[in-house]
């Protein structure tokens, strides 16, 4: 007897669009970004003549002490800068080869879920409590694809699946689900239109350890699979080293050091990155205490001349009161640093250092 054929399950079509690169053109690119925060008190310079790049298909890990400005970085390039009081006061952000501060509102929104998503890092408040999750991601489709009915239905059901989600949840609500789960359906509303670009702002920090691996093995696992770029901000090096391909480290609202993760963790030049990698409990050495780094970070309001990391550096010169360090590449390597102490070709001026310390 023939056996009835089973009808297949629904393939929905993504958004297979991608942005070809012109002679190595990144596909986002920063170039001297500054943003405040301007009150009648004061005005905080949050983000500084920052420079960024991230090629297509290529994960950025973007790491730096608490208020150093990552996630303002993040609003501003999708241009959700509170204002006020926040301001985009100067600088470029090229995606795709466009300049994101010139474009009109309207097109700024096609763009926002399209091709650039946000994970945030609180799944708890990401997600509309009122609304079932499928009716969330429903809501995401319906804006930037075109579909309808049964389509879009079966479309999100499809990334409740991808995500690890039985579709048979898609008209649960958020407080029905776990926090690692909230995570889940945040993710799957971020690639529901198979964007570009994921910004993952510290999308871990809500959760639990083991459902922090979790979570970051999925979405490295589905960058991979969608072809998509990922920015990812987070205090964590173990998780830079382990799903990104380069680093940017960011220190009083700019990019200090930045190039290939191997490269910059086996061969660390900045003195903040020294010492953010010698604060690392290491497993083979028994100590009583960590390194910390002297000092604190310095007030946003008011930046100290010169290197805004001479306060807290052991090889501060008169040079770095003075004078702001410009970004250099390291000959030979993909490796960039702002530093007087460091020359061209990844040496350390130790005499100069030592003789004004």
């Amino acid at each position: 007897m023939l056996q009835k054929k089973q009808p297949k399950p629904f393939q929905p079509e993504l958004n297979t669009e991608r942005w070809e690169a012109k002679d190595g053109e990144p596909l986002l690119e920063i170039r001297d970004l500054n943003i405040i925060y301007k009150t009648d008190a004061r005005t905080v310079r949050a983000v500084n003549k920052l420079n960024l790049k991230l090629g297509a298909g290529e994960s950025l890990g973007f790491v730096g002490e608490t208020g150093a400005g990552k996630t303002t970085t993040a609003l501003g390039i999708l241009r959700l800068v509170p204002d006020p009081p926040g301001i985009i006061e100067s600088g470029q952000i090229l995606f795709e080869g466009r300049d994101l501060l010139g474009l009109e509102k309207d097109e700024m929104r096609q763009i926002r879920g399209s091709r650039i998503s946000m994970i945030f890092q609180d799944p708890m408040t990401s997600l509309n409590p009122s609304m079932t999750v499928g009716a969330q991601i429903e809501e995401v489709l319906g804006l930037h694809e075109k579909l309808s009915g049964v389509d879009l239905c079966e479309r999100a059901r499809h990334m409740l699946e991808v995500v690890g989600i039985r579709p048979e949840r898609f008209n649960d609500y958020p407080h029905q689900f776990s926090g690692g789960m909230k995570q889940r359906v945040c993710i799957a509303m971020a690639l529901a239109c198979n964007p570009q670009m994921i910004i993952a702002d510290e999308p871990t920090t809500a959760l639990d350890v083991t459902i922090q691996a979790q979570v970051l093995e999925l979405m490295n696992k589905l960058k991979d699979e969608f072809n998509t770029s990922m920015l990812l901000i987070t205090h964590d090096l173990g998780v830079v080293a382990e799903i990104c391909d380069r680093v940017a480290i960011m220190y009083a609202g700019s990019v200090v050091e930045d190039g290939d993760t191997d490269e910059i963790y086996d061969h660390p030049l900045h003195p903040y990155t020294r010492g953010l990698f010698a604060s690392i409990p290491s497993l083979d050495e028994d100590v009583e205490s960590l390194h910390v780094i002297p000092g604190a970070p310095p007030d946003p309001a008011d930046l100290p001349s010169g290197c805004c990391f001479h306060p807290r550096c052991p090889y501060a010169t008169e040079r770095c009161r003075k004078e702001i360090p410009e970004m250099r590449a390291i000959s030979g390597v993909d490796h960039q640093l702002a530093c007087h102490y460091v020359n061209e070709k990844g040496e350390f001026s130790g005499k100069e250092a030592k003789a004004d310390a």
